[in-house]
């Protein structure tokens, strides 16, 4: 026989003591797990941590970021305090792994950032505002052509920042009819 001297850590984003009152979780394995308990507070009621955490995976990605270098702009950085975070460090890490993809050296300002973590979004033009109901389609193309407007027309980045593959962004606008070889 081997014998073997185990340690394991878990994580979970759930209160598994409630869970265990409610009948959701498994008691007997609750109390093998529970030796210690490090609670850890979601993103957003540690927003102080963010430009620690953003330094992290600035070095993670390979980037050489001095102790004293800025990451983000004061506008950005406001930006990134005020966002909700629902999917907590997980999402700043896909943040940044995005503004470094739009931006070839620090700081990573508010244009690097996409638009969900905008507090101040941009107003319909009255030119577009409608009165009766618009269909989905209707949407769908308008956001794609404001995104390639933003984009000055580069499909790559409007497609990235739409949150499709660049094949998705071709086929919807082959359907649509507004297909332009040019990239």
């Amino acid at each position: 026989a081997i014998t073997c001297d185990t340690r394991v850590v878990c994580a979970t984003n759930r209160r598994l003591d409630e869970m265990v009152a409610a009948g959701q979780f498994r008691e007997d394995l609750w109390f093998r797990i529970n030796t210690f308990e490090i609670p850890l507070p979601p993103l957003r009621e540690r927003t102080e941590d963010i430009p620690q955490l953003a330094r992290h995976f600035l070095i993670r990605k390979g980037r050489f970021v001095g102790s004293e270098d800025p990451i983000f702009t004061p506008e950005a950085l406001e930006m990134l305090q005020t966002y909700h975070w629902p999917g907590n460090v997980r999402e700043l890490a896909n943040l940044i792994e995005h503004a470094l993809i739009l931006c070839d050296r620090l700081p990573i300002g508010v244009e690097h950032l996409p638009d969900r973590l905008s507090a101040r979004r941009t107003a319909v033009p009255v030119a577009h505002q409608r009165t009766g109901p618009c269909t989905l389609r209707e949407l769908e193309m308008q956001a794609i052509q404001e995104a390639l407007d933003r984009n000055q027309g580069n499909k790559p980045k409007a497609a990235e920042q739409l949150g499709i593959s660049l094949k998705t962004l071709y086929n919807k606008l082959n359907q649509m009819g507004n297909l332009s070889k040019s990239a």
